[in-house]
């Protein structure tokens, strides 16, 4: 089954810094609440709070999207979900309340958001995409970053107490794994996407500086709705959550591993929240009517009809389209971790 939410296009956001709104640097305010910890987020659709442009293919930025979100006024921000998502209520984490997380680009070359920064690109993956696609991969992400560090913009003081996340749906990384592909060809390209999760992780404490990295374990894949509909959403796909489990037990591996080199860097169980929160409802709240799987939510056609059925109360679903999961799920999940994160970062 194939899904139009996996989008290709990056937009490579600070090699042009002038294009999004951002608050003064904190030296510029007098000083940042000790508290407020910068946050730098990499990752895809599961964190990207508005990175990919109206302009580029995808259904974010309008209706039905962000009508659950009342930070927003109800209304499309670019994020993939009925309003926020994992960044966002990370951020309330760190303390930030209702305030603003960190913003997607920064617009001046001399200002840093004192909240932080938003690397992430929906369809992104962990690997470099395929010959001919531009997909904005993480490696791709942390040299965004590295060169915010390099040109000083983010700076000593700012990577003091500084938290990145790591967050990937998988569903860049192993769209190609189908029931023809071998376990010897999964268990390659698990160790090909766990080692380039580690190595931004190095990257970002080794050489950047920041003071704790979280990282997500990959969800139960077999789960999201454009697999489990296969099913008529009656149960998972076995397949998807046998890579699931693969991925995690090679990733945690890897970052014992990390720990063990005194790394600060935690495992976020996003595996074990999804599936304590989804508790079997596995149909999406907004999904396509054309019944071949290629349409996608918020499509509509030419005469502007909707070509997707929309559920009446978001809250009561986990997935909110083929992949993503609603607000009130992201909030369930988050809240849940809460207190471990909050233990990993001494809060």
């Amino acid at each position: 089954m194939t899904t139009k939410l996996v989008f290709s296009a990056c937009v490579l956001l600070l090699l042009v810094v002038n294009v999004v709104e951002c608050r003064p640097h904190p030296e510029q305010q007098g000083h940042r609440n000790n508290k407020d910890r910068m946050l730098f987020v990499f990752g895809d659709s599961f964190v990207d709070a508005g990175n990919r442009p109206p302009s580029q293919t995808g259904p974010q930025w309008s209706y039905p999207y962000g009508i659950s979100d009342s930070a927003h006024h109800k209304s499309a921000t670019g994020r993939f979900s009925d309003g926020l998502v994992q960044s966002d209520f990370l951020a309330r984490i760190l303390g930030r309340g209702d305030e603003s997380p960190p913003p997607s680009r920064l617009r001046e070359a001399n200002k840093v958001d004192p909240s932080g920064v938003n690397f992430a690109m929906a369809g992104s993956g962990a690997l470099v995409a395929s010959p001919g696609e531009d997909s904005c991969s993480l490696a791709t992400q942390v040299a965004q970053f590295r060169r915010l560090v390099k040109h000083d913009i983010v700076d000593d003081k700012d990577l003091d107490d500084s938290v990145a996340l790591i967050a990937f749906s998988g569903l860049r990384d192993y769209r190609s794994v189908t029931v023809t592909t071998s376990n010897d060809e999964m268990r390659a390209l698990v160790g090909q996407v766990t080692d380039a999760i580690v190595d931004s992780v190095k990257e970002l404490q080794d050489s950047q500086g920041v003071s704790k990295v979280v990282v997500n374990s990959l969800p139960p894949i077999g789960c999201q709705p454009f697999r489990a509909s296969m099913y008529n959403y009656a149960h998972c796909d076995g397949l998807g959550n046998t890579l699931s489990d693969m991925h995690n037990a090679a990733l945690r591996r890897k970052l014992d591993a990390l720990q063990d080199d005194d790394y600060d860097v935690m495992l976020l169980d996003i595996h074990a929240a999804f599936a304590d929160v989804v508790r079997n409802r596995y149909s999406p709240c907004c999904a396509e009517t054309s019944g071949t799987g290629d349409g996608f939510c918020g499509q509509v056609d030419g005469n502007g009809n909707a070509l997707y059925t929309l559920c009446t109360d978001p809250a009561n679903y986990f997935y909110w389209d083929y992949v993503h999961p609603t607000e009130a799920a992201w909030e369930a999940v988050m809240g849940n971790l809460q207190p471990d994160i909050q233990d990993f970062l001494g809060i």
